[in-house]
């Protein structure tokens, strides 16, 4: 091989060097802004998590206030029968 050879072999490699660490620190660039976008997208979830569980709780406690509400309506709708059939026995025997 001679002189000539050997520099342009030495050019190439230096040029196939230089793109291969271009390459790797555009690699680092990208891997940098992935980590940073996982971070943020993990906090969106854990944020998320905690509202969907929120959720969860306030629908269990409105499920039990809906519950207690319907037995209190019962209680009411007994007790307003109760006085309409007084009322009514009332105004019975003030006719007769």
């Amino acid at each position: 091989m001679t002189n000539e050879e050997i520099q342009k072999t030495m050019e190439f490699i230096i040029k196939q060097q230089e793109s291969f660490s271009e390459s790797m620190e555009r690699l680092r660039e990208s891997h940098t802004k992935g980590e940073a976008r996982l971070s943020r997208l993990e906090g969106a979830f854990v944020s998320l998590y905690k509202t969907v569980d929120d959720i969860a709780r306030a629908q269990k406690e409105l499920t039990q206030k809906m519950s207690e509400l319907a037995d209190s309506q019962a209680h009411t709708d007994q007790r307003v029968n109760v006085l309409i059939d007084v009322i009514e026995g009332r105004n019975g025997k003030s006719r007769g």
